[in-house]
């Protein structure tokens, strides 16, 4: 009996010892597919596609909240249907970003002449509520009601960025040279800031089926990010003698190249560059398609 129950220990082990021990790659696809297949009698309540639109920037580089500073963004997405009211959605996409003082109403920003940009790589989950009933299948769409509803929607993001600008026709990546001082010595009180940072999602938008199986969507939303760095600026400018002997020519002008506007650099040490008691956000503005898996037929409709 003891031999029959080693034996019985190792057949069932043998699934583990496989899981734990195949590629990666092939784990994640058998895991897909198991998951696929578990759903698919559900799959009517699916629907998933592509999305494209722009992201804009809001912060110290654009306190006007100006709609002038929007790059593309484009991505994709699967949608759960709890019902026709609730939803839940994931996503992931990339846009880009920028800021520019160049084109601010004061003068005092203008002066100031800093620029960035940005790409902007996000994940997204988020709880949508339809105003109507809303099915994303059905057996005619010029016969059905409910052939479109505005919604609103709420979540949460994790998202990547890394902030650049151009200095002699190059592009030159901001974080590691610490523009306001930080990773100095000089400044043991200022680290690094992280590039990759998460936002709470609110917005609404407007979904319309176009077909059986074919639906649309149009959407704003904000993302209130927990970052200030979205444009490398925060702070008050560092010392331009520390920046140009412990970092470098280049990191002291890019820290302040108001001297290109004023005649000669006006960052003091110490003096405010950037407002740091607000974070930057973005904006995601987008027109998306929707694709419904395996559409559900009710056998009592003609």
């Amino acid at each position: 009996m003891a031999s029959r129950s080693v034996f019985l220990e190792k057949i069932l082990a043998l699934p583990r010892r496989w899981f734990v021990s195949v590629n990666p790659f092939w784990r994640s696809t058998v895991f897909g597919l198991l998951l696929a297949s578990a759903s698919v009698a559900y799959g009517q309540r699916w629907d998933y596609g592509p999305y494209a639109g722009g992201t804009g920037y809001f912060g110290d580089l654009n306190l006007h909240t100006s709609l002038r500073f929007f790059g593309p963004a484009a991505g994709a997405y699967v949608r759960y249907n709890l019902d026709e009211r609730v939803s839940f959605r994931v996503s992931g996409g990339q846009g880009r970003i920028w800021g520019d003082d160049a084109f601010s109403p004061d003068y005092v920003h203008r002066v100031r002449n800093l620029r960035f940009f940005s790409p902007i790589t996000e994940g997204t989950l988020q709880t949508e509520f339809n105003f109507l009933p809303y099915y994303n299948t059905s057996n005619s769409s010029h016969t059905d009601p409910h052939l479109f509803t505005p919604y609103l929607f709420a979540g949460f993001s994790v998202f990547h960025f890394n902030p650049m600008t151009h200095y002699a026709d190059e592009k030159v990546l901001l974080q590691p040279l610490g523009t306001e001082g930080q990773g100095y010595s000089q400044y043991p009180e200022l680290k690094r800031y992280r590039r990759t940072s998460t936002a709470f999602v609110i917005g609404g938008g407007f979904k319309w089926r176009v077909a059986r199986r074919i639906g649309m969507f149009a959407e704003a939303g904000i993302r209130k990010t927990a970052t200030d760095y979205l444009d490398d600026v925060s702070g008050v400018y560092a010392d331009p003698v520390v920046l140009f002997y412990e970092g470098s020519p280049m990191v002291a002008y890019l820290a302040d190249p108001s001297g290109d506007v004023a005649g000669e650099p006006v960052g003091k040490p110490g003096k405010m560059r950037g407002d740091a008691s607000k974070n930057d956000d973005y904006l995601l503005a987008a027109v998306g398609i929707s694709f419904t898996i395996r559409p559900y037929r009710c056998p009592y409709k003609e």
